[in-house]
């Protein structure tokens, strides 16, 4: 497989930091309650825009790394975050459990008011951890990544922040 460039690596990080934020608000739904959710349509929609916010951050990820290594393109956002599994980017479990978050994005164009609602307090409940887990691996490939492109440039780069970021 081929390196990543710089181009890559800061387009994810740019995304990751993005990714950060959201779901660092997603706690701020745990109490909101099926009624709720049906009358207020501006916490609706925040809460929708929200969960739509962090699928499209993760699949756009995907799509880098998966672009960054020649690799195919699948057609699917839920494909696109499995293949980080298949790669060896993610652990398969955890790419399977974050595709089941893409999943979300049709439920919330297609379905009843009550079918998103049982889908998003999943979410609401499980998102925090999961892209934790997700945040820390992908920091991991970066860092990895920095590394590897820093030894195929003979070290000749910037210094790195806290994170290992360049700077």
């Amino acid at each position: 497989m081929s390196p990543l460039r710089d181009e890559h690596l800061e387009s994810i990080i740019r995304r990751l930091d993005f990714l950060r934020t959201e779901v660092q608000d997603i706690p701020k739904f745990r109490m909101m309650t099926e009624r709720e959710y049906v009358s207020d349509r501006d916490c609706r929609r925040n809460l929708e825009r929200l969960v739509e916010n962090v699928v499209n951050a993760t699949t756009d990820i995907a799509k880098i790394v998966l672009a960054a290594r020649d690799l195919p393109i699948p057609e699917s956002y839920r494909q696109s975050v499995e293949q980080l599994g298949v790669i060896g980017v993610l652990e398969p479990t955890l790419a399977g459990t974050i595709a089941e978050f893409t999943r979300l994005r049709n439920v919330l164009a297609h379905q009843y008011l009550d079918i998103r609602w049982q889908s998003l307090r999943d979410f609401i409940r499980e998102a925090p951890a999961v892209m934790g887990e997700f945040l820390a691996a992908m920091e991991q490939f970066v860092s990895q990544a920095r590394r590897e492109l820093d030894a195929g440039s003979g070290g000749e780069r910037g210094q790195e922040d806290r994170n290992g970021w360049q700077t």
